[in-house]
């Protein structure tokens, strides 16, 4: 069970990472794809991390 909680906040945290790549593309002035799609990207990575991050975070807290 231990693995599974680690597995999940570490899929947590890349998609955290991938959220911050995706907003310092939307920072960036003159980018492809536009700026709608890397708004929606990072939203919807942003909140899967968060997810995940939650799912490990409360499976590592009801193991002990």
């Amino acid at each position: 069970m231990k693995g599974i909680s680690i597995f999940f906040i570490i899929i947590g945290i890349i998609l955290l990472i991938g959220m911050f790549y995706y907003f310092s593309a939307y920072q960036r002035p003159g980018i492809y794809p536009p700026k709608k799609i890397l708004r929606a990207r990072f939203a919807s990575f942003g909140g899967a991390g968060v997810f995940f991050l939650l799912i490990g975070i409360l499976i590592t807290i009801l193991i002990k």
